[in-house]
């Protein structure tokens, strides 16, 4: 991708430092503050409609160009559930957004760390694993999407491998507390039809969503090390007839603890208002309904939060260029 350097580059210290002049008029550089050292400012609200992090955004997008060639599907009723959040569009097609990967990885793992994701629907947080050093592999239903994701992250030569089948055969790909970090970002029930394969999480009821969003979720459990972290991005979901929320955020939590993760973090993504100004009103005078504008990030760990200080290193800096 030779044209990268046609596009935009970041500051050395990925949002930029302030810079004043001293008593004798001399150029100094103010004292690091939070955006060098952990990207964003770790706090629990996480601000994706930022000027900084919207411009780092762009350079991913441009470096991953993942648009969602490979899935045809759309989002039921998206207007609803603030589509805003994807960092890259194919119509109304979703794709992760690749700075919120970029910083799970910074905060969460360690330079060694080989990482893995159960449903790979899209190439995103493969490629942020790969470019940021560690070794990935994922789990991905759908041939195509396979072909696509494992076409891109190729071009870094790094090893990383995507796997085509059922979620529920992770334990035939990785041995049992061999991997350092899980990220998912799941389906959200039937939000978005990915395939018409019957063992499609999108195809299945809700009660068949969760039986197996919960078998997957233990054998999870399983594959990574002890004191390790697992990272959960998902969002709420309107019952299809009833328009009620079908308690998908509390559920997953559910099932991570039943399955022996310890509820650590709990984050929200702010997704960017976009149109949803224009619509907010209509869904609340009509239904009561509230514009979306957020999602969930949970963070889990295995292990004894004690230890934490013992198995990661100090975060240093998150500050690099993305040339």
């Amino acid at each position: 991708m030779n044209e990268l350097a046609e596009k935009p580059t970041l500051p050395i210290h990925g949002v930029g430092r302030s810079i004043s002049l001293n008593l004798f008029g001399e150029v100094t550089q103010d004292k690091k503050n939070l955006c060098d050292y952990f990207i964003v400012p770790p706090f629990s609200i996480l601000n994706s409609s930022s000027k900084e992090w919207q411009q780092r955004k762009k350079l991913w997008v441009h470096r991953i160009n993942d648009k969602a060639q490979a899935r045809k599907n759309k989002l039921r009723n998206y207007t609803e559930v603030g589509v805003e959040f994807m960092a890259i569009k194919g119509d109304t097609t979703s794709v992760l957004d690749p700075v919120l990967c970029e910083v799970l990885l910074h905060w969460f793992t360690e330079e060694t760390h080989h990482c893995f994701d159960p449903f790979a629907g899209d190439a995103v947080f493969g490629f942020c694993s790969a470019f940021k050093g560690r070794f990935f592999e994922g789990i991905e239903l759908r041939q195509e999407q396979v072909e696509f994701n494992q076409k891109l992250i190729d071009e870094l030569n790094t090893g990383a491998k995507y796997h085509c089948d059922d979620a529920l055969n992770i334990l035939n790909y990785f041995e049992k507390e061999s991997k350092d970090f899980m990220f998912t970002c799941p389906p959200y029930a039937d939000l978005e039809v990915y395939s018409d394969l019957e063992n499609d999480l999108s195809n299945m009821t809700y009660e068949q969503f969760f039986e197996t969003i919960e078998k997957v979720f233990f054998d999870c459990y399983k594959v990574l090390k002890n004191e390790r972290f697992a990272a959960v991005v998902i969002g709420e979901v309107r019952h299809k007839t009833t328009g009620c929320y079908i308690g998908l955020v509390p559920k997953i939590i559910d099932i991570m603890e039943r399955a022996g993760f310890l509820y650590y973090n709990d984050m929200i993504l702010q997704t960017p208002v976009g149109n949803l100004m224009m619509r907010a009103g209509r869904y609340m005078n009509q239904n009561r309904k509230i514009g979306k504008q957020h999602q969930n990030v949970l963070i889990f760990y295995k292990g004894n939060p004690k230890n934490i200080s013992k198995h990661f290193n100090k975060i240093k800096d998150g500050s690099e260029n993305m040339e």
